[in-house]
């Protein structure tokens, strides 16, 4: 008669997760130089970095959620487990320094639920406007004794002029380990099309968190865009960050890291981003 043990099962499917990770590892770093092995393994683990809080047993959106930042470049609609009837306005902006314009972005989110957000956002290069972008977001529960809370996040994308359509779908994971570190991971596929479908790529998203005093949040953000179909590039953004309240509804976000892209040198980018809540 086979025995089950439901904590042996969980250490063997965990196991399970990191032989197949290595071993997809390896096999992305065949025929590759270092600097694409080296992005396409960062891939791999920041999507084990999402999952690992999954092997957790989820509840109910709780009565109070871990308090978790939110990443400044690649934000939420609101944090995981907000309440219904909040709301924010905000503006990022981000230049790369040796190149380009300066891209910024309004943004209003609204939590219309609990646990569920949406967000208009319209962003800008220079002074022209260049899509017109809407979001929705919602909670899925919380577990880990309280610690952990994940949901999900739809983006929708408008190209104005070549009315291109981007659909994104990205699973949200947060962790909070205790009152000063905390953690976010988001995974999910883009993809460009309607009626015919164009190039898919996979977005990674890894925020580490350290909460220096009551209103100030010292921040490491791991952006990531890798092509799977279609197109061959990639992207990573890694940028350090501070975030500062300045005023009960009022705080600043700001970071300068390095952006890497396939098709073009390595560079600095700066971003900020200003917050208000009401």
């Amino acid at each position: 008669m086979r025995r089950t043990d439901p904590e042996t099962g969980a250490a063997r499917s965990r196991h399970g997760l990191f032989d197949r990770l290595a071993l997809a590892a390896g096999r992305a770093a065949l025929g590759l130089g270092p600097r694409e092995a080296m992005i396409r393994s960062v891939a791999l683990a920041l999507t084990a970095c999402a999952a690992l809080p999954a092997i957790a047993r989820a509840d109910p959106l709780a009565a109070e959620n871990p308090r978790i930042p939110e990443p400044m470049v690649f934000d939420l609609l609101r944090p995981l487990g907000a309440r219904a009837g909040e709301r924010e306005v905000n503006v990022l902006a981000v230049r790369p320094l040796d190149r380009g314009p300066t891209d910024w972005a309004p943004e209003l989110e609204y939590a219309y639920a609990d646990g569920q957000s949406f967000e208009l956002e319209l962003p800008f290069e220079d002074g022209r406007l260049t899509q017109v972008k809407f979001a929705l977001q919602g909670t899925f529960g919380t577990g880990a004794g309280g610690r952990w809370i994940h949901g999900w996040q739809y983006l929708g994308q408008v190209e104005r002029g070549s009315a291109t359509f981007r659909n994104s779908l990205l699973y949200i994971s947060g962790y909070r380990f205790d009152a000063h570190w905390s953690m976010l991971s988001m995974a999910g596929l883009r993809q460009v099309g309607l009626r015919r479908l164009g190039p898919t790529a996979l977005l990674l998203n890894h925020s580490v968190f350290y909460d220096f005093d009551p209103e100030t949040v010292l921040g490491l953000e791991v952006n990531l865009r890798q092509d799977i179909a279609g197109d061959d590039r990639t992207r990573a953004l890694v940028i350090p960050q501070i975030h500062r309240r300045l005023s009960e509804l009022t705080s600043l976000q700001a970071g300068l890291g390095v952006e890497f892209r396939t098709d073009r040198d390595a560079g600095l980018v700066a971003a900020l981003r200003l917050i208000r809540e009401f």
